[in-house]
């Protein structure tokens, strides 16, 4: 608990010390309240969709408030990806109010023989989101999980989405890519991301018998090498391919790219021994599936600290 409160106050600092973009004061929507979650429903591309809401206890109308959109993984909801992040817990985020989008069919685009226009829905929950709470439009970010987690990619690589969030987190990301044949240390990974130095942070187990580290053909696409895929998020943000390898466990390695003021830019966690996963050291939905176990380190106060460094 020692490292999450050092986290938790390293994060609460960096939020303060950075300072707002001033926004309009916004009282809560009628029914929502400070420390609970509500269900909000909007029309995006002529459909009715949702997402969850958590508002931080803390959360004032004066002061603008950081956001993280966490996106749910293939055939799980909303609802599930709360309760695995754990990013409403107190211990974890020091104020940030939570978003969760409902996939149509349970899943995102970019996931093969998805048509569903994602990126405008999120971009419609963003509008609803800043113009019904009191949100610091330069500190909003992604994260999410296998489906969710390639969907947090898309969003930073996408022309307009990359404008709007300040950083990325997907965890045992999916990052399928349409490819006419499938090498996975050398596919092409395209990206259209409209600025520079963009902060980017992945989670990966080696013994995700789903979206492999090593990638390969699924779905009839290609998934990259997790390496390969965090080497062109560091050649992208002018990082080189040279990183820095800590050891946190015996079976874990943190790879931070860059140096200086950029370094850490872009992150990568390893987990030799653990699947597809969000990583916990405590029992999650994840971890306690047959042939799992818990981690050695937990993402989410990673993510969260990683988030508090960055805004646009």
């Amino acid at each position: 608990m020692k490292l999450f409160n050092v986290m938790l106050l390293s994060a609460l600092s960096a939020w303060i010390e950075a300072g707002p973009v001033p926004g309009r004061c916004q009282a809560l929507p009628s029914g929502q309240s400070p420390g609970h979650v509500s269900n909000v429903s909007i029309t995006s591309s002529g459909k009715e969709r949702s997402f969850l809401v958590f508002i931080p206890p803390g959360y004032s109308k004066d002061q603008p408030t950081p956001a993280i959109l966490s996106y749910h993984g293939g055939v799980r909801d909303a609802e599930d990806q709360l309760h695995l992040d754990q990013l409403t817990s107190a211990d974890f985020n020091p104020g940030s109010l939570v978003i969760y989008p409902q996939g149509i069919q349970d899943t995102w685009q970019g996931v093969p023989g998805v048509k569903t226009d994602d990126i405008k829905f999120t971009a419609d929950i963003l509008d609803y989101v800043e113009s019904h709470y009191t949100v610091d439009k330069r500190r909003i970010y992604a994260t999410g999980k296998s489906d969710g987690g390639g969907f947090t990619n898309v969003l930073a690589c996408d022309a307009d989405m990359s404008l709007r969030f300040a950083a990325f987190a997907p965890v045992s990301g999916a990052f399928y890519i349409d490819a006419p044949s499938c090498n996975p240390d050398t596919v092409s990974v395209p990206c259209n991301a409209q600025r520079d130095n963009i902060p980017f942070i992945e989670f990966h187990g080696g013994n995700d018998t789903t979206i492999h580290y090593d990638g390969g053909a699924r779905q009839k696409e290609c998934l990259p090498s997790i390496p390969h895929f965090i080497q062109q998020w560091a050649l992208r943000d002018d990082l080189g391919s040279s990183n820095q390898e800590t050891h946190i466990a015996p079976n874990t390695v943190r790879y931070r790219f860059g140096s200086g003021s950029t370094e850490g830019l872009v992150e990568h966690y390893f987990e030799s021994d653990i699947g597809h996963d969000w990583p916990s050291t405590v029992p999650n939905d994840d971890n306690q599936r047959s042939g799992h176990h818990v981690a050695s380190y937990n993402a989410t106060p990673i993510i969260v600290d990683f988030f508090s460094q960055h805004s646009l």
